[in-house]
């Protein structure tokens, strides 16, 4: 089988660091991002405009150059020498004349030329031998053409790959007259002009006659390949970046006004860039030592918080092994801190908790076997409900026909054992009828209770055990005993546990135990005193004897609960229990009840209470009803033995049937039955038959519920429980035909 994928679980300061220092990382990268563009566009802005700075101050310079030839030669036609020379109009002479010109100015004069307006020659005087003047009189031609007209022209031009600042100057004899020809001044534009004007505009300088360098401020006079590219089309002003051996410029190329020649500056942004760089090395060092410094800030403060995380780890995972005993010693005045003092006070209620749980458990070990026992108890309570009724059927019939064949016996040895009969058969319908009663689940009740039979109950239940354990039971009742109001199956309870717990103390104490039962009464009180002589009570076990679970018997002997029970059982009676003990001499239970207010009748027939025999009635017409055919015999036997005529049936509806054809003086009928029961059958003669109604007589082998009782109440019916005697059972039939 393919084991799960385990997933990748990140720890606590990893999921707060990496996110921290993503943060850190990603912050300072878009501020240098910023930043770097911020001052890269600077930089090339600044750049573009010294460049434009340079180029304004290179056109200004040229420009100044120009007026300064111009200023220097316009004087220079006027002198009286040089008029008179040229009126000669002979060209040896000019020429003459111009080269002594030439030599005078030893400057970057070049050349001199003198263009009559009317003739084909010219004079000229040039220190550059390797110039034609006539090519370069064919070049400045439009210059000397328009000074011929009388204007003075200055321009720069290119002529044999050379730049020259050239200067043509109208020739006039005198004032107002037409010019006669005109003085042409070329002054090449060389290095050292060139310097000049690299150091007013602090730019590399190229000039260009076609594609061709003429003159450079550098020694390299190649253009970069981006410029040579940009120089081939046509001529426009643009702004290009280019790189020279290693330095960065930025390239402004254009064409000197319309002349044909073309130049190149170039300002150098090498130191910008050089700042930058360092701008940017220091802000990424800075940075990054930001990010190691936030970074290490933010993992201690973050292993701040998780170290104590991970010690109530620890101390949780050792609670969730049942180490309750963890506490947390060491903290801080924070949430962390307060964290911890939580913890601490959970880990003592925990501890605390566990030991209730411990105690509680053991005391639930404790009352399992008592549980178990009364499941057991239960068990044989329903089985002795189920069977009891069973029980008393036949019950019946032994105690009725052993007084049938008592009465009609004359032989004195078998009347004998006919009362021995009739006693153990009635012994045996009370023992039931305390177990029945006894074990019966009950509501909690209030009734009128005599204390004589709630211990009768219970004795009859243990005598046996008494005999069998050499405990010798003895009763000393009050004559009179007034009824308390109170609940007879708890009061029988509280009995049971008291006389219980004595009879297993005497049982290894000595062996001839005795337990008495006491009853007596004051004005107000009713009290049962329940006395033994066995080993005692411990004065320091006294104390204890009504706590729960407190018991000084062997494991698995008892529970503890047993007087606990009683205790509050008695409480609930509004009554009072305590003991008195004697160690070696015995234990005395004295239970105290307050005396009932009223008393109540019963509309039962019980043995102690049965009138004399009745004076034979007449003869009577009696039907009989039981499910049980020995009832119905000794029933039968019994009235036909005193001339009654008597029917019987098994069932309530073929007993109805009866009745609505004829009238009974007395219909006999048992409570319980299949099919059409006793209840049944009286409420179908109210309807039908009112005044069968009124003579019926129930009989029951069952203890009587409480529903049954308010039904007998209520119809002021009489009710003859099974096992029952001659008497009873004549006085019931009496009751029926005689009325009170």
């Amino acid at each position: 089988m393919a084991q799960p994928e385990q997933k990748v679980r990140l720890s606590f300061q990893l999921k707060v660091l990496l996110p921290v220092l993503a943060a850190l990382v990603l912050l300072p990268t878009i501020t240098f991002w910023i930043v770097n563009r911020y001052i890269s566009r600077q930089v090339e802005a600044e750049a573009r405009q010294t460049l434009d700075t340079a180029n304004v101050v290179f056109l200004n310079s040229l420009d100044i150059r120009a007026r300064n030839l111009v200023s220097r030669f316009r004087g220079l036609v006027n002198e009286p020498r040089f008029k008179g020379t040229i009126s000669t109009g002979d060209p040896k002479t000019v020429n003459v004349y111009l080269h002594n010109l030439l030599d005078e100015f030893h400057d970057e004069t070049e050349l001199i030329l003198y263009s009559p307006v009317e003739g084909q020659w010219l004079a000229n005087a040039q220190s550059d031998s390797g110039i034609s003047a006539t090519s370069f009189a064919a070049s400045v031609n439009p210059s000397i053409q328009q000074a011929q007209a009388g204007t003075l022209d200055t321009r720069l031009v290119a002529v044999a790959d050379k730049a020259w600042n050239v200067v043509s100057v109208p020739v006039l004899l005198s004032e107002g007259t037409a010019p006669i020809g005109a003085l042409t001044v070329a002054t090449r534009l060389g290095e050292t002009a060139m310097q000049e004007l690299r150091d007013l505009t602090h730019a590399e300088l190229f000039l260009l006659a076609g594609k061709d360098v003429s003159v450079s401020t550098i020694r390299r006079p190649e253009l970069p390949g981006p410029l040579r590219d940009s120089m081939a089309g046509p001529a426009a002003r643009r702004i290009l970046p280019v790189e020279m051996d290693g330095v960065h410029f930025y390239a402004l190329t254009d064409e000197y006004r319309q002349t044909g020649l073309r130049y190149v500056l170039l300002s150098s942004y090498e130191q910008r860039l050089q700042q930058l760089d360092r701008a940017r090395l220091t802000l990424i060092s800075v940075s990054l030592a930001g990010i190691l410094l936030s970074g290490l800030t933010v993992w201690y403060l973050i292993r701040r918080i998780t170290q104590p995380l991970l010690v109530l780890r620890d101390h949780a995972e050792a609670v969730g092994r049942g180490d309750f005993t963890r506490r947390i010693s060491e903290f801080s005045d924070d949430e962390c801190g307060a964290v911890a003092v939580a913890f601490n006070d959970m880990t003592g209620n925990l501890q605390a908790s566990r030991a209730d749980l411990e105690k509680a458990v053991g005391t639930l070990k404790t009352t399992q076997a008592q549980l178990m026992q009364s499941e057991k108890l239960s068990a044989v309570g329903q089985f002795v409900a189920g069977v009891a009724h069973e029980l008393n059927n036949p019950l019946t019939s032994v105690i009725g026909f052993s007084e049938l064949l008592y009465s009609t016996s004359t032989d004195p040895k078998q009347k004998e054992h006919l009362g021995h009969i009739a006693r153990n058969a009635t012994r045996c319908h009370k023992i039931v009828h305390s177990l029945l009663g006894f074990s019966r689940q009950h509501e909690p009740e209030r009734k009128l209770v005599n204390l004589h039979e709630v211990a009768d109950a219970v004795l009859e239940i243990v005598a046996y055990d008494m005999r069998a354990n050499n405990v010798a039971l003895d009763r000393e009742y009050a004559a009179q005993l007034p009824p308390i109001m109170g609940d007879a199956h708890q009061l029988q309870q509280v009995v049971l546990n008291i006389v219980s717990n004595a009879r297993q103390a005497l049982e290894t104490f000595r062996r001839d135990g005795r337990i008495i039962v006491r009853t007596g009464s004051t004005d107000d009180l009713v009290w049962l005193r329940i006395v033994d002589n066995g080993p005692g009570i411990n004065p320091e076990n006294l104390k204890r004897i009504f706590d729960p679970f407190f018991t000084t018997k062997p494991q698995g002997k008892g529970t503890g609960l047993g007087l606990s029970l009683s205790y509050g059982i008695v409480q609930e009676h509004r009554g009072s229990i305590r003991a008195e003990s004697r160690p070696g001499v015995g234990t005395e239970f004295i239970l105290e009840f307050p005396v009932a207010q009223a008393a109540a009748t019963a509309p039962l027939f019980r043995p102690d209470s049965v009138p004399p025999m009745p004076a034979k009635p007449p003869s009577l017409r009696v039907l009989v009803i039981d499910d049980e055919e020995s009832i119905r015999q000794l029933v039968q036997e019994i009235l036909s033995s005193e001339g009654h005529r008597v029917e019987s049936t098994d069932s309530g509806q073929a007993a109805l049937e009866l009745i609505l054809r004829q009238d009974y003086d007395v219909i006999v009928s048992d409570w319980k039955m299949p099919g059409l029961n006793g209840i049944n059958l009286y409420q179908e003669l109210l309807g039908r038959k009112p005044e069968a109604a009124r003579r019926m007589l129930f009989m029951t082998g069952d203890v009587i519920k409480d529903s049954f009782q308010d039904f007998l109440k209520q119809h002021a019916r009489t009710c003859l429980p099974k096992p029952f005697a001659l008497r009873e059972f004549h006085a019931a039939v009496a009751s029926i035909v005689n009325p009170r």
